[in-house]
């Protein structure tokens, strides 16, 4: 039996839809920052990754050809805010996050010069708005914000901006010592078939969030990328490169791309 864990979003479905039909897969769903942990005590063979968690934890591979990332807008990954960006001081973390949690604090020094003072906080968006001065939120909670309630900033557009490359936000990561072709095979199978249902996907995910549903089938055909190719790579590498040099990832380890030795991988 396969144990995979993914994150239980939107942005998701389509590269886990064919799992739970897998006789021999155990699937279950928890946020990015608890997958890692998962992976890392070796409860789950592979699991849908917070980017960063490659960037802290040397034992982890990359599985090849598969990711969630956006080329410009991400429209669920948004700083919202309240007044001037550069008159931010106080900003509220979705503590679920960790890929998107770095990229608002790369952005907003980077972009606008501005250090401010960062709140963890659940990711409820009339609180964090309430205490602090902005709030980044994820996944769900970002799609499902009432529209023009707040200003926000889409990370996705200000990363492409900043450098011209793709954002990759999660990855499909593996431990080594538990991973197997076949495990990619699945997970490239899965991908294959979560893209040729869209519609499928969009139908059902707009009834569970309450969104009409050619929002949804855009946010999935149009905005999300599930690929991770040469280009998706520099864009990491370079994400992971600001975060060093900011000082919030230590440690200078390659990423490496799980390479199983005869596997019939699958392409989406």
């Amino acid at each position: 039996m396969l144990r995979i864990g993914s994150v239980p979003y939107l942005n998701a479905k389509p590269l886990v839809w064919g799992l739970d039909r897998e006789p021999d897969v155990e699937l279950m769903y928890d946020v990015p920052s608890r997958l890692a942990r998962m992976l890392e005590r070796r409860e789950i063979a592979g699991g849908m990754v917070s980017s960063v968690a490659c960037f802290v934890n040397p034992s982890l591979q990359i599985v090849p050809g598969m990711s969630i990332s956006c080329v410009g807008a991400a429209e669920s990954v948004k700083l919202f805010h309240k007044g001037n960006l550069g008159a931010i001081r106080r900003v509220a973390l979705d503590t679920s996050s960790l890929t998107s949690v770095l990229l608002a604090r790369i952005v907003l020094r980077e972009r606008y010069e501005v250090l401010p003072e960062f709140v963890d906080m659940p990711p409820c968006l009339e609180d964090m708005l309430a205490r602090c001065d902005a709030a980044v939120t994820i996944g769900d909670t970002t799609m499902c914000a009432p529209s023009g309630r707040w200003a926000a900033l889409d990370l996705g557009e200000a990363w492409h901006a900043m450098t011209g490359l793709p954002f990759v936000f999660a990855v499909w990561a593996v431990n080594p010592e538990l991973a197997t072709p076949e495990l990619v095979d699945v997970l490239a199978t899965s991908k294959a078939l979560g893209l040729r249902s869209l519609h499928e996907i969009s139908d059902a995910e707009a009834r569970r969030l309450g969104l009409p549903v050619e929002v949804v089938f855009r946010y999935l055909s149009e905005i999300m990328d599930y690929d991770l190719t040469d280009r998706h790579m520099e864009g990491l590498q370079l994400f992971r490169e600001k975060a060093r040099r900011c000082g919030f990832v230590a440690g200078a380890h390659e990423l490496e791309l799980y390479q199983p030795t005869a596997s019939r991988i699958l392409r989406g």
